[in-house]
């Protein structure tokens, strides 16, 4: 045939190719040197089918096709086999309802699933599955994904993938076709669109009765009954059951996560999230791997985050990206960070915070803490501990200080395992020590007619006196024991002789200070005639 004649039918074929394709046709892209008959060979059940494909095509005859056209097959008479997916990794509780028998069963990581198979993820549980082709597919927690159809298509080598998936809920994300084979074709049903997908990069999240498609790269035609939209990459699109698609919508940038610390050593933590203006929320996920296989944490939240004592002691990575008003998701941003939260600080159990400490020995106790072996106890003279008084290493859970000074002073606990591991210190705690109230000076006591005057030097900061006036040094027997807030106290004259006068100081937070001095002091008699007139007696009778 000549070469004009080859030009001749190419165009031809170029013009037939104007007929609707069918939903039940594989597009096959034409490469350089195919024939019908070729094509014949290497793709069909029987190469006898290939005036199925002239006719289906309106091609009466052609020697020759153009390169980089696209021909409609119809399905059944494409050679293909019955295709599987591979579990890849499971996290949590994920289940697996098998279509041929409706047995449900722990999905685990190795097994093959085929078509008719259904995946359930629990809460903070998800899966990973990779197709024959190396289409990657991430159900998220709490979703429902149904292998509709599984096929591979064509040639022995280099198959095109046919892959019908039916999402009933939750969320996923598809790296589809990343090889680039031609005339791979998936499509994803949901309850409100279906999305034909050939080699891209895709979020679908479904809610009730609508759906959310964003598209990282490539292109999704997403459509319904009453309408279709064409979704770039970095555009997404939201469709309502019984309304046609919106028009494709730009997906937010990545947020900003310079706030977002690199090491966190307290639970819970509380982060921000608030770096994007046009953001409602933001989807936050915390996995163990860089590619987020093993998600750990999966949250939408509106501002900050709260890390909580579930998320251990580790390396962990973390994506963010910011949800707009129609539900979009945006473009990721992550970051690496690491927890080293334990062991935790033993909780303090004395002195509490609202306990008056004076110069003396104060007592320190905490709580113990399982698996620690022993405790660091730190004093200082400043919050930051910069300068420091006391470490001590104790296996006990308790301790004593002896203060000399008053002043305020700080002191925190951290806890240290057997293989000397050290956690985090615990809050810092203000202990302000006083001063002991001072004793005050008592003043010579006075009689005054009737009454005896008991008086002291007044002392600053003092709420109220102790006075105690007694007839033995021991103050055994107490002739007065009162508390005033006056320097003073009158009471009745008692009998002449001899008495013993102390006095302590309260102060406002009610601590007592010690004693002062006792002072000896006489009570001498009214009229010394009685005393007189008793000698002069006795002399008489011994007269």
């Amino acid at each position: 045939m000549s070469k004009g004649l080859h030009r001749f039918w190419a165009a031809m074929l170029m013009c037939f190719l104007t007929s609707v394709v069918s939903a039940e046709d594989w597009l096959y892209t034409v490469k350089p040197g195919d024939t019908v008959w070729d094509i014949s060979h290497k793709i069909l059940k029987d190469w006898r089918y290939w005036d199925d494909i002239l006719r289906h095509n309106n091609i009466s005859n052609a020697a020759t096709i153009q390169p980089g056209s696209k021909i409609a097959i119809p399905l059944y008479i494409v050679r293909e086999e019955l295709s599987e997916v591979r579990v890849e990794s499971v996290n949590g509780k994920v289940d697996v309802v098998f279509g041929n028998d409706g047995r449900k069963l722990p999905l685990k990581p190795g097994m093959s699933l085929a078509a008719g198979d259904r995946v359930i993820t629990g809460e903070k549980s998800t899966a990973l599955f990779f197709l024959e082709d190396r289409s990657s597919i991430l159900l998220q927690e709490q979703s429902e994904l149904e292998f509709t159809r599984l096929t591979a298509l064509g040639a022995k080598s280099n198959k095109s993938m046919d892959a019908k998936l039916k999402m009933r809920r939750g969320r996923m994300k598809m790296h589809a076709n990343p090889s680039r084979i031609p005339d791979s074709r998936f499509e994803i049903i949901t309850t409100s669109a279906n999305s034909a997908v050939r080699g891209t990069n895709f979020r679908i999240g479904i809610e009730q009765d609508s759906s959310r498609t964003e598209v990282l790269d490539g292109l999704v035609s997403v459509g319904n009954a009453y309408g279709n939209v064409d979704v770039p990459g970095n555009f997404g699109t939201v469709v309502q059951k019984d309304s046609p698609p919106l028009q494709p919508i730009k997906l937010l940038a990545p947020p900003d996560l310079e706030a977002f610390p690199s090491l966190i050593r307290y639970l819970p933590a509380v982060i921000p999230l608030s770096s994007l203006e046009q953001a409602q929320s933001y989807r936050v996920q915390v996995a163990e791997d860089p590619d987020f296989q093993k998600i750990k944490l999966d949250r939408v939240v509106k501002n900050r985050l709260m890390l909580d004592h579930h998320l251990e002691d580790g390396a962990y990575f973390v994506r963010v990206r910011g949800v707009d008003g129609n539900g979009l998701e945006g473009k990721n941003a992550s970051k690496a960070f690491r927890v080293e939260a334990r062991p935790e600080a033993p909780m303090v159990r004395e002195p509490l915070s609202d306990k008056v400490l004076h110069v003396g020995s104060v007592k320190f106790s905490w709580a113990e803490v399982k698996d620690v072996k022993t405790y660091l106890f730190e004093l200082a003279s400043d919050a930051e501990f910069t300068d420091m008084l006391e470490q001590r290493s104790l296996a006990d859970t308790d301790t004593s200080v002896e203060f000399t000074d008053a002043g305020e002073y700080f002191f925190r606990l951290s806890s240290v395992t057997a293989e000397g591991r050290k956690g985090p210190p615990g809050k810092a705690a203000k202990i302000p020590i006083l001063p002991v109230p001072a004793a005050p000076q008592a003043k010579p006591p006075a009689v005054e007619g009737d009454h005896l005057r008991l008086a002291l030097q007044e002392v600053d900061g003092v709420a109220r006196y102790h006075l105690q006036l007694a007839s033995d040094a021991d103050f055994q027997d107490l002739i007065v024991d009162e508390k005033t807030t006056e320097p003073w106290v009158q009471v009745p004259r008692p009998p002449s002789g001899y008495y013993y006068f102390r006095v302590q100081s309260i102060d406002a937070e009610g601590y007592v200070g010690s004693f002062s001095t006792p002072q000896r002091f006489e009570v001498e008699p009214e009229s010394y005639l009685p005393l007189v007139l008793f000698v002069l007696g006795s002399v008489l009778l011994l007269l």
